[in-house]
């Protein structure tokens, strides 16, 4: 599986994840309401 980066100032694809009550939550819909980190943990295990 290819990766690809984001370059700076690019906009993140629009996703739709999980929280961590198990509710959809897209990253557009956020968005709407003011700026939002995401941050993707790596689990070694």
């Amino acid at each position: 599986m290819k990766r690809q980066r984001l370059a700076v100032g690019e906009h993140a694809p629009d996703l739709t994840l999980l929280d961590q009550n198990g509710q959809s939550v897209t990253l557009s819909e956020r968005w709407r309401s003011g700026p939002l980190f995401l941050n993707f943990l790596r689990h070694f295990g």
